[in-house]
């Protein structure tokens, strides 16, 4: 992607940062994943506070790329405790949704709704910063569409900005509006099953990047 930084019009490159963000968020992972269950097994509202989380970094991490952080971000997506402390949340989404229940649950005080909108936002920005390969895009394609927007001064940047956000808002919100209308039509059986497989998934891909952030981190101090 480093080869992006040939001249381009801008609404051409806006228009390829667009199509490169959708297709990224597309291919299913972690994020996908656990905002899935999110709006499966609570409200809808718990994945979007989810997906406000993943998006806030995201915004984060596109400023610091155009102040000029990334060797700053490579090291810190290079550490081992990166691998650990994501692979724990994803265990931790996944032993949740091995206990959740389908929704459709009694309507909850307004300050237990609010301590999970906060709690839903933290996931986001927890499981999006312990992800390898967020930090991977971010390193190469993305900042690859920073410097490719920078030619174009700040109105450049704001563009790119709002492309790669739009990029993920145009599949995530069809998605879990797909998902929500979707549990409707499913049986509480069927529904609670959906959620345990996730459950799973997520467990396994958690084990997987937990021990290889644990064994990093041994060959690192032996």
């Amino acid at each position: 992607m480093s080869g992006l930084t040939v001249p381009l019009s801008l609404p051409a490159l806006v228009a390829l940062g667009f199509l490169v963000s959708l297709a990224t968020v597309a291919v299913p992972g972690p994020i996908t994943l656990v905002a899935s269950r999110l709006a499966l097994s609570r409200h809808l509202s718990s994945a979007v506070w989810f997906l406000i989380g993943v998006t806030t970094l995201d915004v984060a991490l596109f400023t610091a790329l155009a102040a000029g952080a990334a060797p700053v971000l490579r090291e810190i997506g290079a550490l081992p405790v990166v691998e650990l402390f994501g692979g724990l949340a994803l265990l931790w989404g996944g032993a949740a949704s091995l206990r959740a229940a389908p929704a459709g649950r009694a309507r909850t005080p307004e300050n237990v709704e609010e301590r999970k909108a906060l709690g839903s936002f933290l996931l986001g920005l927890v499981v999006a910063a312990a992800n390898p390969h967020y930090w991977i895009w971010w390193v190469t394609a993305g900042l690859a569409f920073v410097e490719a927007a920078r030619a174009h001064g700040a109105p450049g940047l704001a563009w790119m900005l709002g492309a790669l956000v739009g990029g993920v808002v145009a599949w995530y919100v069809p998605l879990l509006w797909a998902f929500r209308h979707g549990s409707k039509l499913l049986t509480p059986r069927i529904e609670r099953l959906v959620i345990h497989a996730m459950g799973i998934v997520l467990l396994l891909l958690g084990a997987g990047l937990a021990a290889l952030g644990a064994w990093r981190l041994y060959l690192a101090a032996f």
